[in-house]
């Protein structure tokens, strides 16, 4: 008796143990989630307190447009298949003008847009883009002939050229620590636009595309409504109130604000020149050096074959012979190029730009050799496509996006849109080019050949990367403009700011190197500050030891 008591007992005492050991961890496990709460909120509290959500949503509003232009991009692909079963008597000759007629008119788009960009506005100029694109895309829905289905691809190919704006955009608003994520997110925004439009290709008629794709174009000038514009455009033209209060609404943070402009227009003079000193500026060896660095960069990233799989996907998923349906294809190439352009997004900001842009090019230049073998000996389709899929996500982590980056890293301000627009033109035109003649390329050497082609340029490129390419990484725009200009390498970094060792704080506290590309924090005040500065900003005592 007295044992089976004793038994119940310790029984009784286990289960009493476990039952408070399992509600102390209940409690330990409840507390740590409400800390990893507490924690996030006050994360997410502190991205709202210091700016960066704004900044982030300002730079998608901007790089919204590249939807746009992945849709004009990827819209000969689903088109000449349907087109060309809806009128067998179209000839080869009359395909290629459909899918490069969107192309030949991006160089004249890029100049347009690098002339009215220094003139109008960033933020103007990102809202006036939804006039060729819904015209254009109206025109395709509505053509009856060949005659205006070729004229609305050309005025379509206008949003492509235009759009290279909002690389500058987001290099004026954002941090150099954020700049290189966020530009990214405009070639992942072009593959989102891909992939939607041959996904909408395999399954409704070309005409309900062009009206859908219509409809898309009224995004950007929407979300451009609630968004500032750029504050060193609007200081660079005298306006220092409106810079200081888009630099305010980026920032939220009153101290950054203030700093970021002081630094940008400290030092600034404006000086009246003819046009043969404004010519002069064209020649300057930080203008030329990057100008032609970037042409070569462009040339190959042409002819490894990227946009020939974009414009004529269908096509070329044919011409090589897979297995799989070439829409379905298609549209798994869309998906991986959206995958893998968010990869790139976020391998940029961990990796140097020249590493990314040499790997790159090599692993998408083995991949197109190792298709190029495989249709030579007779492989296995699977095998070939798997190729064409590995050339694809190489592509988007550093060989398609970059030279588009940088285009609006490595030119000075006072030229910085007229130079990119004079880029983006010449890349266009290499595009246009390398589109029209594909089909006489493939005929000429072949399928098999234009493999072999495009994987030895892809490695060429590569080795070009890492032997040329500038390395522009966290780094801001004066001091990559000093890599092409080395009698400047002893003036003043305008942009640099302080260095971190001589102790500059404010109110005691240590200065946080948050600045856009093109201003740097500042810790001087200036005459021309005291004439914009808001009389309810509240006073700071900045010092430096």
């Amino acid at each position: 008796m007295f044992k089976r008591t004793a038994v119940e007992f310790i029984k009784r005492s286990v289960r009493s143990a476990r039952v408070a050991a399992s509600a102390a961890g209940s409690a330990a496990w409840s507390e740590h989630r409400t800390h990893n709460m507490l924690a996030n909120i006050k994360g997410f509290w502190k991205v709202c307190r210091y700016g960066d959500l704004y900044m982030v949503l300002a730079a998608l509003a901007a790089q919204s447009i590249n939807i746009s232009v992945g849709f004009c991009q990827g819209f000969s692909a689903v088109l000449l298949p349907q087109y060309s079963l809806e009128y067998p008597s179209i000839s080869y000759e009359q395909s290629s003008w459909i899918a490069s007629l969107g192309v030949i008119s991006n160089p004249i788009g890029a100049l347009l847009g690098g002339m009215m960009v220094d003139a109008v506005g960033r933020r103007l100029l990102l809202q006036s883009i939804v006039l060729p694109n819904l015209i254009g895309w109206l025109v395709i829905a509505f053509s009856e002939t060949y005659v205006f289905l070729c004229i609305g691809r050309f005025i379509t190919g206008f949003t492509i050229g235009m759009s290279t704006v909002s690389y500058i955009y987001v290099a004026e608003i954002t941090t150099p620590e954020k700049r290189g994520v966020l530009s990214a997110l405009g070639p992942g925004l072009v593959s989102t636009g891909i992939f939607i439009v041959y996904s909408l290709g395999a399954f409704i008629h070309w005409r309900k595309v062009a009206a859908i794709c219509a409809g898309v174009s009224l995004l950007t000038p929407f979300l451009m409504y609630f968004v500032p514009e750029s504050p060193l455009w609007l200081a660079s033209k005298g306006q220092m109130k409106e810079a200081y209060n888009a630099m305010f609404w980026l920032r939220q943070n009153n101290s950054t604000a203030q700093q970021e402009l002081m630094e940008f227009t400290k030092d600034r003079k404006e000086q009246q020149m003819n046009f043969k000193q404004k010519l002069a500026l064209f020649k300057r060896k930080n203008v030329l050096k990057p100008f032609v660095l970037l042409i070569v960069f462009f040339i190959f990233q042409e002819m490894s074959g990227i946009y020939i799989i974009l414009y004529y996907a269908v096509d070329f998923f044919k011409s090589v012979g897979t297995s799989v349906n070439e829409f379905t294809a298609s549209i798994i190439v869309g998906g991986v190029r959206v995958f893998m352009g968010a990869v790139g997004a976020c391998l940029i900001n961990s990796f140097r730009r020249k590493t990314l842009a040499a790997v790159s090019g090599l692993l998408l230049g083995i991949a197109m050799l190792g298709a190029a073998v495989c249709d030579s000996l007779n492989g296995p389709p699977l095998v070939k496509l798997g190729c064409v899929l590995l050339h694809v996500s190489f592509s988007m982590v550093g060989f398609l996006q970059l030279p588009w980056i940088m285009s609006g890293e490595l030119y000075p301000q006072d030229i910085r849109g007229v130079m990119s627009g004079a880029t983006s033109c010449c890349a266009y035109v290499l595009i246009f080019f390398n589109i029209k003649t594909y089909p006489k390329l493939e005929n000429l050497l072949t399928s098999n050949g234009t493999l072999y082609l495009f994987g030895f340029c892809a490695m060429i490129g590569a080795a070009y990367c890492f032997l040329f390419l500038p390395e522009t990484k966290g780094k801001t725009l004066t001091e990559i403009m000093r890599q092409f200009d080395d009698d400047n390498k002893n003036e003043k970094d305008l942009e640099a700011g302080y260095k971190s060792d001589k102790g500059c704080s404010i109110e005691g506290r240590p200065v946080q190197r948050r600045h856009s590309a093109g201003a740097a924090v500042s810790l001087e005040k200036s005459e021309d500050f005291k004439l914009w500065k808001p009389e309810e900003s509240n006073k700071t005592d900045t010092h430096c030891d």
